[in-house]
């Protein structure tokens, strides 16, 4: 009875205090879009990115507008043809490795006939059965806003293991209740074959049911019927000459959506579904009102990405023909996504592409010859690099699909003024009434200990501990409140680690470390806590203190607004928590190590 009574008069001092409406912020009002926690922390995902290209908190979705995205599941399936870990960008980098590459006998440091990687993933050289990289990519491509991944099945290869655990990994976090995008296939080459074959495998059982993407009430997938109309090269250029008749059968066309495949140098079809697309600007395909968007592509004239065309950089940019020099700013990207976003007409998407990778080495006229990836500057993954682009590719497609899918936040919020009682466990159910609540995955940190893609080294990483699942953010004149959940029971701090939960905020008045200017709990004791200031990015120095609270899995901070230079109506911030992160003064780490809620260089923001 004495608890309950406890919670009663917790949540009643709660009331008494959180009743005055907005607090102020700028002539700010309330959010009252009746958002859930999982749609709240989409659409208040922020960020810089190190091109300086900001991604801001939006309104709401756009009726009828998606994006979905090109990809691969084939790191690590082609142990007989990838014998060893070669790599352009690396190859290229050196005297002895250039001549390898040109070499067409079977030279060890760069086989004829073997898949190269065109440079070094940040993830590592990985496999697609690596629980631990499925798992972030997932958490990455969801903080995007993506509706589907478009799985390539094109060279009618299924890779069982690694798709088995895609489908798993999202339906695991889909039943959490993110957004996370659904599936589909696109097949071409024994198209007819191919599709059967999906189906019996991961359709017919219904397991996956919740995460296929059937936009008009049945799964989509591509393939050849006989309507291609020489859409497809596999149609226009039959192989052998032989006329083309693997088609999906009318049983497959029951079941499925069937949308027909439209290759580069297809005729084209106003009924396919194009992946890639050589003219500019790019065409809209009525049927599907579907438009793809590249971050490089072949040239028109070579299908050699290894002949290094102009017309094939990341650089390129479509609109004044000039190939730019700071490719790693993506031209290219940018200028296929300004003909999608101001084509009339436009409701789907197809960006190629993720995580393809790699490409197999020939003999190009006596010349290395790679066809859909060479170097980083001719390739078109969007995911992370441990190279020269790191993260551009990936945060320009986070500003993008924001820009399609979303309106322009043209408002600001300002969140009730609220006061929070950190001093009693009791008094947690006060944030049973605040808003501001933003979501993240629970069991996405994980242990690494996963072999690479051709078998021969493993990654290990051990860094996972906290495993953050919810935090809620409030204010008043005075203080800023964090609540942080974790799965299990928040850890003991350990003394001297300045890793444990900490809270890195933006005021937006400095560009500090990586745009954040202060960073809160690197040296917890005794309910006590820093509040420091970046004196020049990841160097610190002291702002303040602040006051914390651990009861089992929730962590309480409530910091004082002066030690942020704020105000209570002026409370505005981009957060993220983290915890255990192995180079925190890197942020590209904050993709790899311990916890980063949100992860990587994304920020949440309050009272924008």
């Amino acid at each position: 009875m004495k608890k309950v009574l406890s919670a009663l008069v917790a949540a009643a001092g709660f009331f008494a205090l959180a009743c005055g409406g907005p607090s102020g912020g700028g002539g700010g009002v309330n959010d009252n879009r009746g958002l859930s926690p999982f749609e709240y922390s989409l659409m208040n995902i922020a960020g810089t990115d190190a091109a300086g290209r900001r991604v801001e908190p939006v309104e709401s979705p756009v009726k009828d507008r998606t994006v979905g995205i090109f990809y691969s599941v084939w790191l690590g399936g082609h142990t007989a043809q990838q014998t060893d870990i070669y790599d352009v960008q690396a190859l290229l980098a050196t005297e002895e490795g250039r001549a390898a590459l040109d070499d067409m006998s079977d030279n060890p440091a760069s086989r004829l006939g073997q898949f190269h990687f065109s440079s070094r993933p940040l993830y590592g050289y990985y496999s697609m059965e690596d629980p631990w990289v499925v798992a972030r990519h997932v958490e990455l491509l969801t903080a995007c806003g993506l509706d589907y991944l478009c799985i390539d099945a094109t060279n009618s290869v299924l890779y069982l293991n690694a798709t088995r655990l895609l489908l798993d990994t999202l339906l695991g976090f889909y039943r959490q209740g993110f957004s996370v995008p659904k599936v589909m296939f696109y097949t071409n080459s024994e198209s007819g074959t191919t599709v059967t074959r999906l189906y019996n495998e991961f359709y017919r059982t219904e397991t996956y049911n919740e995460i296929w993407w059937a936009p008009n009430g049945k799964p989509m997938i591509v393939g050849i019927t006989e309507n291609s109309r020489g859409a497809s090269d596999q149609t226009r250029y039959p192989p052998g000459g032989v006329e083309y008749t693997n088609f999906v059968t009318p049983a497959m066309k029951e079941f499925f959506d069937v949308a027909e495949s439209q290759w580069p140098q297809g005729l084209y079809n106003d009924d396919a579904f194009p992946w890639m697309d050589w003219s500019y600007p790019q065409r809209l395909h009525g049927g599907p009102q579907s438009m793809s968007v590249s971050i490089a592509q072949h040239s028109p004239t070579t299908v050699y990405m290894s002949d290094m065309h102009e017309y094939s950089s990341r650089g390129y940019d479509h609109r004044t023909g000039v190939r730019h020099s700071d490719w790693e700013k993506g031209q290219n990207f940018q200028s296929e996504w300004d003909t999608a976003l101001s084509t009339e007409g436009v409701k789907n998407v197809l960006v190629t592409g993720w995580n393809e990778w790699m490409a197999i080495k020939s003999n190009n006229n006596g010349k290395a010859g790679f066809v859909d990836a060479y170097n980083e500057e001719y390739s078109r993954d969007a995911e992370m690099s441990a190279g020269r682009y790191k993260d551009n590719f990936y945060m320009q497609l986070v500003k993008n699909v924001r820009a399609f899918k979303y309106e322009e936040r043209t408002r600001k919020y300002a969140p009730p003024s609220t006061a929070i009682d950190i001093e009693s466990e009791h008094s947690l159910v006060q944030w049973d009434y605040v808003n501001e609540h933003y979501k993240d995955f629970s069991g996405e940190v994980m242990p690494r200990n996963f072999r690479d893609a051709v078998g021969k080294n493993t990654y290990t990483d051990f860094s996972n501990r906290n495993d953050i699942t919810d935090v809620k953010v409030a204010h008043n004149n005075d203080y800023l409140w964090f609540y942080i959940k974790t799965k299990d029971p928040v850890t003991e701090h350990a003394a001297g680690d300045k890793g444990w939960m900490n809270v890195l905020i933006s005021t937006g008045r400095t560009a500090g470390f990586e745009g954040y200017d202060y960073v809160v709990n690197r040296m917890p004791e005794g309910g006590v806590t820093s509040v420091e200031r970046s004196a020049g990015g990841y160097t610190w120095q002291s702002a303040g203190s602040a006051d914390y609270r651990v009861y089992g899995n929730v962590l309480l901070i409530k910091i004082p607004l002066s030690a942020l230079g704020l105000t209570g109506g002026n409370c505005a911030v981009e957060f993220k928590v983290t915890d255990n992160i192995t180079h925190p003064d890197d942020i590209m780490d904050y993709y790899v190590s311990g916890e980063s809620v949100p992860i990587g260089r994304l920020s949440f923001s309050y009272g924008k």
